[in-house]
């Protein structure tokens, strides 16, 4: 294992010892922002993060190979709320984003990030997300943008998503569906359909909230 898988590896448990929130879900697949590049090998991922509650809070997104439990992704994330009312508008920034492929080659990236969601009712919400990214040692650059309705029914709760991609023409749909077993531990499948090339996928995951 490389000095930078080494450095992530540290950073994550540093990150994971001073979290006030932390939770980890065991899935069939991993984890993206955009819901079309969503890998479709098992994954561990974490998340951990300070409080929510507070006008600006910080995020760790992790994935780990469930294969070799090595690292696959680690995003830092910084939010600000702008609005925190009944309309909610927070901006982020990811500080960096890292992808580590097989051959343990490392891509960093920057992004930036706004989220937007309005409470219709106690049940009912709609949301917006922008993400913009750019490497920093590769020349990806693209923007993100998806309209999103969120809809809590007893225990389950169903995210729907429809989302564009300014790479490749790619815009899809895609739903998340959780179903709280009890206050520490959930269950959730996500399926998505890129419609711009037909691609379909989908996981399952169990979750574990500290």
């Amino acid at each position: 294992m490389n000095k930078t898988l080494l450095i992530i590896i540290s950073f994550l448990f540093s990150s994971l010892a001073h979290a006030q929130y932390a939770n980890f879900e065991a899935s069939t697949g991993g984890f993206s922002f955009i819901p079309a590049f969503t890998s479709n090998s098992p994954h561990l991922i974490i998340n951990a993060g300070t409080n929510e509650s507070k006008r600006l809070s910080f995020h760790t997104l992790s994935t780990v190979r469930l294969s070799n439990f090595t690292p696959r992704g680690v995003v830092l994330i910084s939010r600000y709320k702008l609005i925190d009312k009944k309309l909610k508008v927070n901006i982020g920034v990811h500080l960096p984003a890292i992808q580590i492929n097989d051959d343990d080659h490392v891509d960093t990236f920057f992004a930036q990030e706004l989220i937007a969601s309005y409470e219709l009712s106690k049940k009912v919400s709609v949301g917006a997300f922008y993400l913009h990214g750019k490497g920093k040692n590769n020349d990806f650059e693209a923007n993100f943008l998806s309209f999103n309705t969120n809809v809590v029914q007893g225990n389950f709760s169903f995210l729907s998503q429809l989302y564009g991609l300014d790479m490749d023409e790619t815009y899809g749909v895609s739903e998340t569906i959780t179903y709280k077993i009890n206050k520490n531990i959930d269950v959730r499948g996500f399926a998505n359909k890129t419609i711009s090339d037909g691609k379909f996928n989908w996981t399952l995951g169990a979750r574990y909230n500290l």
